[in-house]
This record gives C-alpha cells, structure tokens and sequence, in this order.
C-alpha cells in the first residue's frame, strides 16, 4: 500500500507530466498528420519562452499582452518552418527529422544572438498562489499547464473525428495521394499543423518560464521527455501519448522523492524507453522503417545540376594544387603559434566525430543522437585514469576508446532490434541520461593536466595539434579500409535491404552493430583528445545540444563520404574560430552556420558539400541500392569458396538456399540497373 509520501509524489508527478504532455500532444499531431517528427517542437518553446521574459520582464509589459505576442510570434514562425521545410516533405522520415533539429539549431543561434548566453526568467503569468490538492499544494501556474494539456488533447481528438478538416488532416495521414486526388490541400493541411504545433509549444514556454531560469537548452530535455511520451501512444494515439506523458511525470516525482543522485530520473526514463522500445512489437508506418538521410531529388537540384557538374569540372581541374597547399597549410601553419595549434586540433576534433558519423549514420543507416554522450565518455574516462588511477596518457586515451565500445555495447544492444526513428529517439534520451547522471557522478574530475604523451610535452598546442594529426589519418585509413573490404558492401546492404541480406545466411542487425561499437571507440577517442585540448570540462559541455550538433555538422558534410569529415572539421571547428578570433567567450557562430546549411543542403544537395566535388554524381538512394551488387559478388564469391573447400560443386538444381545471382562484369555502383544496362553474367552458388 502506497504512504502518504507516494501518494504526494503522484499528485506532484502528476502535474509535473503535464508540461511533456503538452508537447507530447502536438509532436503526435504533427507526426500523424505531415510525418515529420518534429525536434523543432524543442525551438518554438524557447522562442515563446525567451520572447515573453523580455515582454514581462526586462520591457515590463502587462503578463497577459506578453503572453499573447510570445505566442504569436511562436505561431507565425512556425509558418515560416513549415514554408522553409516544404522542400523536404516528400522525403524521407530520417531526412524530414533532420531538418527539424536543422530548425532547432538555427533557432538556438538565433535565440543567442537575440537574448545572449545569459539564463533569464520571467514574472509569473497567473497569481502567485495555489491550490490544495491531498496534502499537496500546487501553484496556479503549474496546474494551469495540467489543465491545458488535458483540453488540448481532448478538443484535438474531437476536432479530428467530428469536423470536415479533422477528416482531412486524417486523410493526409492515411494516404496522402488520395487525399491530394480527392481536393485536399496539403499544404493547408501542413500550415495549420504547424502554426498548432508551435501554438502549443510557444504556451508550454510562456508557462515554464517563469518556474525556472531558462536557457537555450532547457526544452531540449524537455523535448526528450516529450518524446518518450510519443512512443507510448506510437505517434498515434492522443490519449495514450498523454496518458504516457503523466506516467513519465510520476516517475520523475517518485524517483526524486526517493534519490538524491543528479540526474537520476533522465535515467529512469531511459530504463523506460529502452523497455518500452524492446518490448512493443509493431510501429506505425515509417517509424519502423530504415533511417536513411537524404532526400529525394527535387525539381530545383534537377536545375541546378550544371551549375554543379561545372563546379566539380572546376573543382577537377584546381584539386591537385589546392591539395598541396592545402597539406602545407597543415603542416607548417600549427608549428610553433598555440593559436593555430588550438584552431587546427579543433578541427580534428570535429573531422573524428563526423568519420564515426559516417561510418554509422551514412553507411550504417542508424540515425544516432548521441554522439556528444560518447565524446563526453572519452573525456570523462581519460580524466578519471589519470588524475585518479595514474595512468600514463596514452594508455588513458585508448582506454577512454575501450570505454566507448564497452557504452556502445550496453546502449547498442536495442539497435539489434530497432532502426530507424526508434532507434533516434532511444539515443537522445541515452545522450540525456548521460549528460544528467553519468558524467556528474563523483567518480569523475572535470579537469584533465595535459603532461606528456609519449615522453613529448603537450602543454603548447601545436605539440597536441602533431599528435591528433597522425591519429586522424590513421583513423580514416581504418575507415577507408572498411569500406573496401567485404564488410563495407554488406554494411551498406544490411542498410538498404536487411531481409536480402538475412537470405543469404548474414546478420544485418550484428552487422549493424558491429559498426556501431567500431563507431562508438572513434567517438571517445576524439572525445579524449578534445578533453586533453579543454583540460577542464563540465557536464553541460556534452549534453543533448552537442549531440544534436555533432549529427547536424556530419550531415552539413555528407554522410555519405570520406570527403564530408573534411568539410564538417573544416567548416564547424576552424571557420567558426577564424570570425571569432582569438576571443575566448561563447559564440552562436556555428549553429547559425549548422542551421541554415543543413537546410539548404537538404532541400539542394542531400548527400552534403563534399558531393559537390564528387568525381562522379552518387547514386539515387531510393529503394535498393546498387551497391548490393557488390554484395552479390561477395556472397556469391564466398558460397563458391565455401562450397570448394567442401569438396562440391556448385549445383543450381540443389536446394533452396542455393541461389542464382547476378554478378555484373563492371561493378560500378549505379542506382537502376534497368536505367543503365550492362552485360550480366550468371554465378551459380
């Protein structure tokens, strides 16, 4: 029987659940309605939040005004989202989610540039009293939050089943072909979706405001509880999504009540997700779907694509001396000046983090959010070897990589079975639970003294600088390496088609997750070299933000290449610095950047920058790819080794498993072997 304290702890939880649940509501409306799960929900709380405590607090406005403007401005920049986005709404779920933590950085930037790095609050909107509910008092402000919840879901769930455009906006969801054919406009239909959405986000900010300071990522953890609250209705259910959101409050207020530990209750909500993730067997739609970002090709690439194969001509003709200057550059420019030293170990930190994004995001296909988690693991780690257990630095660094496999082990074991945009959502809550409870744990120092590595002092940075160099190339020789052997073809079709792949006697979930854990040591490494470079470090400097940041860079470079780390380390960790000189304070800088190129990109140019310079167009990545072509000669190259080592012969009469594939004399990768016809020849295995 529950006591007296539990009984409270619910009550609390109770109305704490309201805020997720306001979100919650609308991030399912948006996904049933255009698919797009939306993280944007995330930047339109921070927009009415910050724009309402300049109007009530710094302005002096009266509250209610102030709330009013803040939420319409939420509303009419959500109409601008949903205008900027528009190019992307026939693409992928994985590209359509992307764009949206695209809105949430250049909302971020924004937000900086506008109020600063600063925390602010704001006056309360309701009086300052409360009300008695049990033993327990509750602020008007809070309950107001529980109460708007409520109606909003139950006034949504009416709206869509009894009137014209609740039909419409569920026809859209269904098939939205048909509902096109039958005189439904989509794009009224995406405009009200989005103004509701940032209407409802935009009063979620205007009411937490004024219960705790607020920064530019506040509601980025919010947004994560938010969205574990989604995946109990699966982004259908409207009241199973609300339902979902008080449980989640009630386990906040329970796991309070009962631990003392920062950020214990993000770590019950990973517990949860990850329970709830394993154990529920079907998704709606494109939620079980692979994960793949990049978008279908637009009318305006299709008119732009001159303009792009004269700029790769260009680029063709001018790379061997840019290639030279450009090694010198890097070569000589660090020596013996810490300021470029700093910028150029910068640079590698974020050229490592985007090789391991390539590696399982552009040709593992597992969208992952967590990566600042794991940078953050590789600079915790170090610090705790060796300020704690004495350890020489590099042994500390490799076992900060160790330690990356060993948390991708632990945090990649639901990939074995999930994909897609299951899979983002359990990394986002793991980067929370990380950044909330792991890294603020006693255990670990937040500083780390450079000393010597290999018996070489690397206080100065350019000595840094020489060491990151080598461990970079060596990386992406690794990296190079996977892609050319067998495992890099079957990776890549264990991406596109997993149910091929299973038929031909290989896992693709282990597969996966093979590159998930090979992922997962780059990323601390680069971490514990970006600890070494900080020497003091906090919690906050690994937290969801990064995350989202480190995919959106990888993204802004191309996934899909070697070429992309290049440009993300170049364009996030020295471009950046270079505008803000040497000038140690915080900056907006790249996000502003990360948000409007990943934008452009997305809608232009899918597969990143480094594509533009690619020798020859990428493949069309609708559908199958080609490159499981490759696979075909890999499998059927290894059933004949396998079948001439046991002394028989290949026989195409034998048994089912004994299949006749096509193994193509060139075996260049193209998107549509029927658009591109070649002579065939039979393998028989």
């Amino acid at each position: 029987m529950l006591d007296l304290i539990s009984i409270d702890g619910i009550i609390v939880g109770v109305f704490t659940g309201g805020s997720y649940a306001l979100l919650a509501v609308s991030i399912t409306l948006m996904y049933r309605s255009t698919g797009f799960l939306s993280f944007a929900h995330a930047g339109f709380a921070s927009v009415g939040a910050y724009v309402y405590a300049d109007l009530a607090g710094a302005r002096a406005w009266p509250v209610a005004i102030a709330a009013l403007v803040a939420i319409g401005v939420t509303i009419a920049y959500g109409l601008l989202v949903e205008r900027i986005l528009r190019p992307v709404r026939d693409a992928s779920g994985a590209t359509k989610m992307i764009a949206t933590l695209g809105i949430v950085q250049l909302t971020t930037a924004l937000v900086l540039l506008v109020y600063g790095f600063e925390p602010t609050s704001a006056p309360l909107l309701l009086p300052d009293s409360s009300i008695a509910v049990g033993d327990v008092r509750i602020a008007h402000q809070q309950s107001a939050i529980l109460v708007l919840a409520a109606i909003s879901a139950g006034l949504l769930g009416w709206f869509l089943k009894t009137t014209r455009f609740g039909t419409a906006i569920r026809a859209v969801a269904g098939n939205p072909d048909t509902a096109r054919l039958m005189g439904v406009s989509l794009t009224n239909v995406a405009r009200f979706n989005w103004a509701l959405g940032a209407g409802m986000a935009g009063l979620a900010g205007v009411l937490l405001a004024p219960l705790a300071p607020i920064t530019a990522a506040t509601f980025t953890l919010l947004l994560a509880k938010a969205l574990a609250a989604t995946l109990v209705g699966g982004l259908v259910s409207l009241p199973l999504t609300f339902a979902g959101a008080l449980g989640i409050g009630v386990a906040d207020s329970l796991t309070v009540l009962n631990s003392s530990a920062p950020g214990a209750k993000e770590l019950v909500t990973l517990g949860l997700v990850v329970a709830l993730l394993v154990l529920r067997r079907t998704w709606p739609g494109e939620l079980q779907t692979e994960a793949s970002p990049a978008a279908k090709s637009s009318t305006l690439l299709d008119r732009l694509a001159p303009a792009t194969a004269g700029l790769r001509r260009v680029f063709e003709t001018v790379r061997w001396p840019i290639a030279v200057v450009g090694i010198v550059m890097i070569l000589v420019v660090p020596a013996g000046n810490d300021y470029w030293g700093f910028v150029g170990a910068r640079g590698l930190y974020f050229t490592i983090q985007a090789l391991s994004l390539v590696l399982l995001v552009g040709w593992g296909g597992q969208v992952s959010l967590m990566h600042g988690a794991y940078a953050g693991i590789g600079a915790f780690t170090t610090a705790m070897l060796v300020g704690n257990h004495g350890w020489p630095l590099e042994l500390a660094l490799l076992g900060a990589g160790l330690a990356g496999v060993l948390m991708g082990a632990v945090a990649g074991l639901p990939a074995l079975r999930l994909s897609g945009l299951q899979f983002a959502i359990a990394s986002l809550v793991f980067a929370g639970a990380a950044s909330e409870w792991l890294f603020r744990r006693t255990e670990f120092p937040k500083s780390l003294p450079r000393g010597t590595l290999f018996g070489v002092d690397i206080f100065p940075d350019s000595n840094l600088y020489y060491f990151m160099l080598p461990v970079t190339m060596i990386l992406y020789v690794a990296v190079w390496n996977i892609r050319r052997s067998t495992f890099g073809p079957l990776l890549i079709s264990a991406r596109d088609a997993p149910t091929t792949v299973a038929h031909f006697g290989a896992d693709p979930a282990r597969t996966r997750m093979a590159a998930f854990l090979f992922a997962s040591f780059i990323a601390a490494l680069g971490g514990g070299f970006y600890g070494v470079l900080l020497t003091g470090f906090q919690p906050f400097d690994f937290s969801l933000v990064l995350s989202i940041a480190l995919l959106i860079y990888a993204v802004v470079g191309g996934v899909q290449s070697l070429g992309g780390p290049l440009v993300a380390g170049l364009l996030f960790g020295v471009v950046p610095q270079l505008i803000q000189g040497q000038s140690s304070s915080a900056s907006a800088v790249p996000d502003l950047i990360a948000g409007v190129a990943v934008l452009l990109l997305l809608a232009l140019r899918p597969d990143g920058i480094a594509s533009l310079f690619a020798s020859r167009p990428l493949p069309a990545r609708d559908g199958a790819r080609s490159s499981f072509g490759r696979f075909d000669v890999t499998v059927s190259r290894w059933r004949a080794h396998r079948a001439t080592s046991n002394g028989t012969t290949p026989d195409p009469t034998g048994p089912p498993d004994q299949t006749v594939v096509t193994e193509p004399v060139d075996q260049t990768v193209v998107a549509d072997p029927a658009d591109h016809p070649r002579p065939e020849r039979e393998v028989v295995v």
